[in-house]
């Protein structure tokens, strides 16, 4: 390809401080080197994830840099050494790499690999992004908000090619950790009942893990009843708002029976998750726990009721192994499983960014995905 081991000048949203609006700079893209992949960017999502770090949600957090962690597109070239992907593949970029050669790769006892970075820089310790001659951090190290980004290898997954990837960024977090909470790791059985907190983008990927897996009641909750007409078309059976009930374990202990079996939350909020806890059932209930809130606040379970039977659980990615899980989920979207469309409520170019953060804090949206090949 034409531009093949030279630099790529684009676009790209760059955050330079904590809690500032996103600007959008021209950037320089660097070639992949050994082991890595450049890709050309098609959509990006507007993820809860992204304004958490903005707003400083971790305070070590390397500003200024281009932000995103769920996007999907084409490779456009690659290092030395790669052999995974060729150029004009579709893939999904991931957050969490899967290299697949290390203890955790090779374990089954978690879904990790020892090679994630967790700074925002590459493996060999450096960006491939510059602006302004400034070095910019890479989110997750793979930063989708730029119409060009290089990352590992393993920080991409081939996908089946007749997917979209104007539509697939939901595939790189969204779908993953909201599905994956209710297969992998409430583990929902035939005939149970369910609750998710929170009926965002991530929420109803749980409703929908909760349906495929055979849950005959799945409870939306959620304090915006107009989302209860959509939740009813991903799979939800049943509705409440917490607002409108003086006790919400008590009520929902009432419509099932004694308790929830899976509770899961889709929000970030102590309050809620603790709630959600208590409305598990007191002998076998379980809660997994999505929702993120700032490093270092802790929520309260009690010993008792640990002991008594109710499990508290905590899930990163749906606890997927992203380069093996992330493709059979794409497959599960292009079989209709999963109900990718129904997610996407607006389409804004780059240059629109801020509006689509502004439409997830004032909960207008659903899921707002960036489109690269959307103008103005």
């Amino acid at each position: 390809m034409l531009t093949a081991n030279k630099p790529i000048t684009c676009k790209a949203a760059v955050a330079w401080e904590v809690n500032k609006p996103f600007t959008i700079e021209t950037v320089e893209v660097a070639p992949p080197k050994k082991g890595e992949v450049r890709v050309k960017m098609y959509s990006s999502g507007v993820c809860h994830s992204d304004l958490h770090d903005l707003e400083g949600i971790d305070p070590n957090y390397p500003f200024p840099g281009v932000f995103g962690h769920e996007g999907a597109g084409r490779i456009e070239s690659g290092g030395e050494g790669v052999t995974s992907v060729q150029p004009g593949d579709v893939v999904v970029l991931l957050f969490e790499s899967y290299c697949g050669d290390c203890d955790y790769c090779k374990g089954s006892s978690t879904h990790k690999c020892l090679k994630t970075r967790r700074d925002g820089l590459q493996q060999d310790g450096t960006s491939r992004i510059t602006c302004k001659g400034q070095t910019l951090s890479q989110m997750n190290s793979i930063s989708t908000f730029s119409e060009y980004t290089v990352c590992s290898e393993f920080n991409v997954a081939k996908v089946n090619p007749s997917a979209n990837p104007h539509d697939l960024c939901l595939a790189g977090c969204c779908i993953p950790t909201g599905y994956g909470a209710a297969v992998n790791v409430a583990k929902v059985t035939q005939g149970s009942s369910c609750a998710v907190w929170g009926l965002g983008g991530v929420g109803m990927c749980a409703v929908m893990g909760c349906r495929n897996s055979g849950a005959s009641m799945v409870i939306g909750i959620d304090t915006n009843s107009r989302k209860f007409q959509l939740g009813k078309e991903f799979g939800c059976t049943d509705f409440l708002n917490p607002n409108e009930v003086e006790n919400v374990p008590e009520k929902l202990a009432e419509m099932t029976g004694g308790g929830v079996d899976f509770c899961i939350v889709a929000v970030g909020s102590v309050q809620i998750m603790e709630q959600a806890f208590l409305s598990s059932h007191p002998a076998w209930g379980k809660t997994v726990v999505i929702g993120l809130v700032n490093k270092g606040v802790t929520m309260k379970a009690g010993v008792w009721e640990l002991i008594m039977g109710r499990q508290l659980l905590g899930t990163f990615y749906g606890s997927y192994k992203t380069r093996l899980g992330i493709p059979m989920l794409v497959d599960k979207v292009l079989k209709g499983e999963i109900q990718l469309q129904k997610l996407i409520s607006h389409r804004l170019p780059l240059d629109r960014i801020n509006e689509g953060f502004q439409m997830l804090t004032t909960g207008e949206s659903l899921r707002t995905i960036i489109d690269f090949d959307l103008k103005e």
